[in-house]
């Protein structure tokens, strides 16, 4: 399988542009990415189990977009979560619905120091937000994430979503989805993109905890963007 961008050749998986040139990821058969590249931003989320206990390995590489100039809050960064449902048509951020929060920790402020008092889905929370620079690039961030689930109908990130925020503004989504499948997330035709949640057996659906929980004041969706999104249900029944 093979998709072609104006910037990248992605063959049969993921690609991402480092130095002007396709970056492939090579995971193992467990790993779960989003790639996003929309609204001028392209960064990738990487996500392996932990070899011992419960939680994932998190990597973060944004190559472009989170400038200082396009920051509205320079001393707050750029936030970001895991939100409970997949990115809608069109690159629909707001379709990705609240973080992702199985423990019913509700908007309670999220205290780094204890992580487990946070939502599951909120990353920049527990681990920082991802400050802007210059020219927009960030060094890549990564840290363990000992809340993560691979797993549990509604603790797992499978199928699930990563949005980045601008002050509250969702500016970039993408859906994390098993290394390997990748499609082109919009058209921007108007029509509905893949539903990940007709390709899982009822057992196996995702549903959001009770989180709805919603800090975002604003959505910014478009672009021509090449995402991460597949079917996950023979992942999940692997696990």
């Amino acid at each position: 399988m093979i998709f072609k961008t104006s910037t990248a050749l992605c063959i049969a998986a993921l690609c991402f542009m480092t130095g002007g040139q396709a970056q492939l990821v090579t995971p193992d058969s467990n790993t779960l990415v989003a790639n996003i590249d929309m609204n001028g931003i392209k960064a990738l989320f990487t996500f392996t189990p932990v070899t011992k206990g419960t939680g994932a390995n998190v990597s973060i590489e944004v190559q472009e977009g989170l400038s200082k100039s396009f920051a509205l809050s320079l001393t707050k960064g750029f936030e970001y979560h895991v939100h409970v449902s997949p990115v809608g048509p069109n690159n629909n951020c707001t379709a990705t619905g609240g973080h992702l929060d199985p423990a019913n920790v509700g908007t309670t402020k999220c205290i780094s120091a204890t992580p487990t008092k946070c939502q599951e889905g909120d990353l920049s929370g527990k681990h920082g937000e991802l400050k802007a620079t210059d020219g927009g690039a960030i060094p890549k961030v990564e840290y363990v994430d000992q809340q993560l689930r691979f797993d549990g109908e509604t603790t797992t990130i499978v199928g699930r979503s990563i949005v980045i925020h601008n002050n509250g503004a969702r500016v970039a989504c993408g859906n994390i989805v098993p290394y390997g499948q990748v499609t082109s997330q919009s058209n921007n035709s108007g029509e509905p993109v893949t539903n990940l949640a007709e390709n899982v057996p009822e057992s196996k659906k995702l549903t959001s905890g009770a989180s709805g929980s919603r800090h975002e004041h604003g959505s910014v969706n478009g672009g021509h963007a090449f995402v991460a999104l597949g079917v996950v249900a023979s992942w999940m029944v692997m696990m």
